[in-house]
């Protein structure tokens, strides 16, 4: 923040309170319903926010009854001069300097009527890295506590320890409130994982608003001049030619071309895996153990909720993970939501994001779709084995066919092996399958195999149009944009019986305006039903009023699970001696 050993105190304060008046361009709204202004009223209870949202929260609660406690340094002095200004009760004290005199403090505040909000990560961090402290008032006060998320749709971050930040003036500030749990106050690891759940809502809300369109239909030059920053562009000849070529995956052999082009991809693909293998390329170290989730297909073979589910475990057992993924936004929320509790860092960079999450307190990194992605050394490498790619393509190399390598020769780079699949578990399924280990078994001896259904359960009301809906869902369209829309389709039809119309984007893609507006039209009365991947692309395309629905996806293991889980949990805790120069 402003340091006052800088610049004098007086003066300090002074320009704080110069740039408070920006707050009021600033939009503040919730994140289901971002065309209404928001100004929530905080109950009488404990809250919990993270010490880099300090500025929006100030103006944003200004004139409520809340106190708070502000360190005793000379920042922590600044803090409290703006803060009393704006009508907040400001205790002194910190971690390190008067903690349990300002906890009494807050105590009588809040025995005298006052709400209490503390900055779980301040003064110095690390952070988003929550202490005891909320958890300790919450305890002493006997109450709820009630986590505040915060995310802009743009500003400045300062270049302090906690990247404090200032929203951009006009911009759209997302708030959100969550209670941890109803009726008792929860430990510091509930409160850690609600307050990053709220905090995500929000950032993924404020992306969204970057991305979307104004209400309504553009009209004018200037709207067709200037369209809105998307995630990825509706391209009508793109998304052909790949609906072409994943039709030539499904025939024996694909048309010559992109068996030329296959060639050359898998030789170029096959040479950097030998550098590897020999030592030419070294693989660096994180600093903390490091469990890749990977498979051999590009894309749909569950990997993203195989990542959820392990961050699940590794929480569950005591661990601060954090999973590393590309970077796309829609992959970013769900597993946001799948993982509560795990840090999601999206960058192409796993090792640069491996290292920044170890310098922020995890203690272990899960990287989703990371087999090839060697030049971060893994502890434990489990392979995805996509069952639907085997039985339904003619395994070839892309872009002759889904695979990126031979997954017969992937297998031998395995710690464990998990095959998953979207098709029903029917009989010929566990047929494939029994067979499909065996022959696993003589290709990797020794690796545990694991078999994992991905299936689907009851619909979900996505936003506020879905939610004030009466009766059963009946939604008239699916629209998805992932690599499977087919096993999605075939899905929701079970799963629903009222969806008539069907559309499919690319992966990770967005409708053109003449799909949005026939989307609409196919939709009607009834609403739209979707993944909860692709729910954040999608939602701002449609009126809050259009019913959404999501059809959430379910990870059921039929057998070797214990033994890949007993591996993943040895692996965090640093059981496996292995040689980053080996590679992995």
């Amino acid at each position: 923040m402003l340091s006052a050993r800088r610049i004098p105190l007086g003066i300090a304060v002074g320009l704080v309170r110069a740039a408070l008046p920006i707050s009021r361009t600033w939009r503040f709204r919730h994140p289901d319903d971002p065309g209404r202004p928001y100004r929530p009223v905080l109950k009488h209870e404990v809250h919990a926010c993270w010490h880099e949202h300090l500025l929006p929260l100030a103006c944003l609660l200004a004139g409520q009854q809340l106190a708070t406690l502000a360190s005793r340094d000379r920042d922590g002095e600044i803090v409290a001069r703006v803060l009393r200004r704006l009508g907040s009760d400001v205790v002194r004290g910190s971690s390190t300097r008067g903690g349990s005199a300002g906890f009494r403090q807050l105590a009588r505040s809040f025995e005298a009527g006052r709400g209490v909000i503390l900055a779980g990560d301040g003064p110095r961090g690390p952070r988003r890295s929550l202490k005891e402290g909320t958890a300790r008032i919450a305890a002493l006060t006997d109450s709820t506590v009630t986590v505040v998320g915060i995310a802009a749709s743009s500003g400045l971050r300062l270049p302090s320890w906690d990247r404090f930040l200032i929203p951009a003036p006009g911009a759209t500030v997302f708030v959100s409130t969550a209670p941890v749990v109803e009726g008792q106050p929860p430990d510091t690891g509930d409160i850690q994982a609600a307050l990053q759940r709220e905090v995500a809502r929000c950032e993924q809300a404020a992306r969204e608003a970057r991305w979307a369109r104004p209400p309504g239909i553009a009209r004018g030059k200037a709207a067709r001049n200037h369209p809105p920053p998307q995630p990825e562009r509706a391209n009508p000849v793109r998304r052909s030619l790949e609906l072409r070529i994943r039709r030539q995956w499904r025939r024996p052999r694909a048309a010559l071309p992109l068996r030329g082009l296959a060639r050359i991809y898998g030789g170029v693909h096959d040479r950097r895996h030998r550098l590897y293998d020999r030592g030419v390329l070294a693989a660096h170290s994180a600093g903390i153990p490091v469990i890749s989730v990977g498979g051999a297909t590009a894309g749909g073979s569950g990997k993203t909720p195989l990542a959820a589910c392990i961050a699940r475990t590794l929480r569950e057992a005591g661990h601060r993970p954090a999973i590393l993924t590309r970077g796309y936004a829609d992959e970013i929320e769900l597993l946001a939501r799948e993982a509560p509790g795990a840090s999601i860092r999206g960058h192409p960079d796993r090792l640069r994001s491996a290292r920044r999450a170890a310098a922020e307190g995890a203690t272990v990194a899960v990287v989703d779709d990371g087999f090839q992605h060697r030049r971060l050394f893994r502890d434990l490498n489990l392979f995805v084995l996509d069952r639907d790619a085997l039985r339904r393509t003619n395994g070839e190399r892309l872009p002759a066919g889904p695979f990126r390598e031979r997954w017969a020769r992937a297998v031998a780079r395995a710690d464990a092996i998990l095959s998953t699949g979207r098709e029903p578990w029917t009989a010929e399924v566990a047929r494939f399958d029994r067979v499909l280990r065996m022959l696993l078994a003589s290709l990797a001896r020794g690796v545990p195999v694991a078999t994992a259904v991905l299936g689907h359960g009851p619909l979900e009301a996505a936003n506020a149009g879905a939610r004030a809906w009466s009766g059963p869902p009946a939604p008239r369209l699916a629209l998805t944009g992932i690599m499977k829309p087919n096993l999605f389709f075939a899905q929701a039809g079970v799963a629903c019986a009222s969806v008539r119309d069907r559309l499919a984007l690319s992966d990770h893609g967005m409708p053109s305006p003449l799909e949005r507006t026939a989307a609409i039209r196919a939709a009607g009365w009834g609403g739209v039903l979707t993944t909860r991947k692709d729910l954040p692309r999608l939602r701002p395309l449609f009126h809050p009023g259009l019913p959404i629905w999501v059809l959430p996806e379910t990870l059921t293991w039929k057998t070797g699970w214990e033994d890949v889980r007993r591996l993943i949990l040895d692996a965090a805790s640093g059981r496996e001696d292995r040689d980053p120069a080996a590679g992995g």
